[in-house]
């Protein structure tokens, strides 16, 4: 029972649903036929770790990885999106693009404030790197602080922003996507599964995703999904400003290029 969670759209839910789906048929034939049902479950990620510690309502997420999770769970190491969640561009309000726009380099951006979820994997990751960061409960509650200006920025994966964007623009119509920069911060989101047979259930979605990445159909499903939103958002003509994540893991797979899409 996997659940669609709060802070993603149904975009990035459907090649997340497609993926696990791909996964399980590919392993049939050595463990067997499935039971797999969408929880109507959207909950801040606190409540759902918790959640998934029980296992009777949701034992499967797709989440962007954090120690926590990977010590309470039991993580599938491979990045469902190819990590293109580590890439991060930003809801703003428009009239102060070029604010961002004059940002040249890492240090005249974190001038600027950034808000972050308080349970978020990346709000530790910002304040290490030296960001000024306002926090918030919820990613509605901080859509409610950018439109008040108590942050000037909001970094989101690429399709949360364009999703948010359109979805909060009728309360804030000048809510805009930023169009001059990408974070870039490793920051891979894994399927987590908890509950009951969680190990052989992740050893199948990890064998299964073995098979796709073999036989290419990993590579055709990310870009089924993702090359419209690529250009949509200009990603590879942006300023990408790297930033290292020490919350990872040792055991996150960085050197696995087959697992890593590249904005060039």
């Amino acid at each position: 029972m996997i659940d669609m969670n709060s802070s993603k759209s149904s975009y990035s839910d459907s090649h997340i649903l497609k993926l696990v789906t791909a996964a399980l048929d590919a392993t049939r034939g050595q463990y067997g036929a499935y039971t797999f049902r969408v929880a109507p479950l959207r909950m801040e990620r606190d409540r759902l770790l918790q959640e998934m510690l029980k296992g009777e309502l949701v034992n499967l997420s797709a989440q962007v990885t954090s120690r926590e999770w990977e010590n309470k769970l039991t993580p599938v190491r491979i990045p469902v999106d190819k990590g293109i969640s580590s890439y991060r561009i930003s809801l703003i309000d428009g009239r102060n693009q070029d604010l961002f726009s004059a940002a040249r380099t890492l240090e005249q951006l974190k001038s600027l404030t950034l808000g972050a979820g308080r349970q978020w994997s990346l709000n530790a990751t910002y304040k290490q790197a030296g960001f000024h960061v306002v926090e918030g409960s919820t990613t509605a509650g901080l859509h409610s602080m950018l439109a008040a200006g108590r942050f000037q920025h909001f970094p989101r994966a690429i399709d949360e922003a364009v999703y948010e964007q359109a979805a909060y623009a009728p309360a804030f119509p000048s809510l805009s996507v930023e169009r001059s920069f990408a974070l870039y911060i490793p920051s891979p989101r894994y399927f987590f599964v908890g509950g009951g047979q969680q190990r052989r259930l992740a050893q199948r979605l990890q064998a299964g995703m073995q098979i796709l990445i073999a036989d290419g159909r990993f590579d055709q499903l990310f870009h089924e999904f993702y090359d419209g939103m690529i250009e949509q958002t200009g990603l590879r003509k942006r300023r990408i400003f790297r930033i290292d994540n020490p919350q990872l893991s040792p055991q996150t797979p960085l050197s696995n290029k087959a697992y890593w899409y590249e904005a060039r």
